[in-house]
């Protein structure tokens, strides 16, 4: 069996050696058994509490009702968690490359998206509270647009400016999206303790998608060159 999913990948993965296809393989074994886990496995969070019973006799709710209605604001949530994600990892997996590629100041780029990040995390956290957690996570989407846009050209001053405003979009991806989340998770009335459920989710979900994400990256550069991740 798993020689014939090596040999399966390699015909897919032709230009991967025989250890990277192996290890992508455990890998992914590892990673089904994890949410086969995580699956079949009903957390003590997710059982009736006090805190629960309250919410239920305030709104005349049953404990199968309520539990049905987060799962479908959980899964909601994790769908678009998701793409951001892989989308997020696609880009980080090959920006080496394409800096390299470029023949540009790859220290300098990277020093000016550490620097930026740095610079307005003290800030952002208010401004999302301020401005709004869902506009912020659409900024967030309108920004990646834009620094995905600045990456196709090998000029050092737009990939400066393309690393600058990553610093800022990489403080509201791990902040404004949870923070609607957690947000939305108590307007709607759901218990404090069903957040612990969601935010296991997403850890397993950004795993997951770094995985794919490499994988996918590698095919698109095989196929469209260094740039290729940044046009799929």
């Amino acid at each position: 069996m798993d020689g014939k999913a090596n040999d399966l990948l390699a015909g897919i993965l032709p230009h991967w050696p025989q250890w990277a296809v192996s290890l992508l393989l455990a890998m992914s074994a590892a990673l089904a058994v994890t949410l086969a886990i995580n699956h079949f496995y009903t957390s003590n969070d997710e059982k009736e509490s006090p805190e629960e019973q309250k919410l239920l006799n305030k709104s005349h709710k049953t404990h199968e009702s309520l539990l049905a209605e987060f799962n479908s604001f959980r899964w909601s949530y994790l769908s678009v968690y998701l793409v951001i994600m892989l989308a997020d990892w696609m880009q980080g997996t090959h920006m080496y490359t394409l800096y390299l590629s470029y023949n540009v100041n790859i220290s300098a780029l990277f020093l000016t998206g550490f620097l930026s990040g740095a610079i307005f995390a003290p800030f952002l956290g208010s401004l999302v509270d301020k401005f709004g957690r869902k506009r912020s996570c659409i900024i967030y989407c309108v920004l990646e647009i834009i620094i995905n846009w600045l990456e196709h050209y090998s000029h050092f001053g737009t990939l400066l400016l393309g690393r600058v405003l990553g610093g800022i979009s990489t403080n509201l991806l791990f902040s404004a999206f949870e923070s609607w989340m957690t947000t939305e998770h108590r307007r709607k009335g759901f218990p404090e303790e069903w957040l612990a459920r969601t935010y296991s989710d997403c850890s397993i979900a950004n795993g997951s998608t770094a995985v794919l994400a490499g994988v996918v990256a590698q095919v698109l550069e095989d196929l469209l060159g260094h740039i290729g991740p940044f046009q799929g």
